[in-house]
């Protein structure tokens, strides 16, 4: 089932209609701006209002199941309406829509990107309820802390992040010691999903660095020296505090072994 759509979201669901007589599906994208003003609810008694806001009761009044008996026809017929309804654009007489072929869950940031044919795809026959995949984002290979510090900020602070493709096997290089060629996307986006929240304690980073940016360090769950990954599903994002005992305390084993747990996106290897 979807959730209502809350002011911070990441994502949101967006409803989608099938085609008439086999064309193309339609959905309730902002095709009038995010600034715009949209019709929707019963026919016989539309509301109108900004995007969100209109997008937001119609989920609701999905959710709901919303319906009600309008006398239609001048008086002659009696006519069950359900409120869960939109118009593709907004004269009288544009289309009204429901959604009849399903529901998709993206991100809010892709929001003035999609068109109707990402979301239909992401419909097979019979699924009501899917959500659009990210799009993966090729790696950013950084050869110094400097630079992946460097590019996984700019990263970080750009509004469309897809999920990285990260390293399955990064590469190393000798200095004075070894270090590996880091994929700065990954970082970026561990740190984004970690929300200023260590991923190990679950306490607030301890500071906020110059550019704004929580204070939290990426660590390998299983280390790049023993054949780790550099991706996502073995990265998380934590304290100093934290790090230096996943690296060094007595209990080590037991505290990486725990993140399986408390961080859905590792997985072992």
């Amino acid at each position: 089932m979807i959730s209502i759509f809350k002011d911070g979201d990441a994502s949101i669901w967006i409803p989608v209609a099938k085609g008439k007589n086999g064309g193309p599906a339609r959905a309730f994208l902002p095709i009038n701006g995010l600034e715009g003003t949209y019709r929707y609810g019963y026919k016989a008694a539309p509301s109108t209002g900004g995007y969100f806001d209109a997008l937001r009761d119609v989920q609701q009044s999905f959710v709901e199941n919303e319906h009600k008996v309008f006398v239609v026809n001048s008086g002659r017929k009696e006519e069950k309406q359900y409120r869960a309804r939109w118009r593709h654009g907004n004269e009288t007489g544009s289309p009204l829509l429901g959604p009849t072929l399903g529901w998709v869950r993206v991100q809010v940031d892709r929001l003035d990107e999609l068109a109707e044919s990402h979301l239909e795809k992401a419909l097979p026959e019979g699924v009501k309820f899917a959500e659009l995949p990210t799009a993966d984002v090729e790696p950013v290979l950084c050869d110094s802390p400097e630079s992946l510090e460097h590019e996984a900020s700019k990263l970080f602070l750009e509004t469309k992040l897809g999920k990285p493709l990260g390293q399955a096997a990064p590469a190393s290089q000798m200095s004075s010691t070894e270090q590996f060629v880091r994929d700065a996307a990954v970082v970026a986006y561990v740190l984004r999903d970690a929300r200023g929240i260590c991923e190990c304690c679950v306490q607030s980073a301890p500071f906020t660095k110059p550019n704004g940016l929580p204070y939290l360090e990426v660590h390998h769950v299983k280390r790049l020296a023993s054949g780790g990954s550099d991706k996502i599903s073995n990265a998380v994002a934590v304290c100093p505090n934290c790090h230096r005992e996943l690296h060094h305390g007595a209990n080590s084993v037991e505290l990486a072994e725990s993140l399986y747990s408390k961080v859905s996106r590792l997985e072992r290897e």
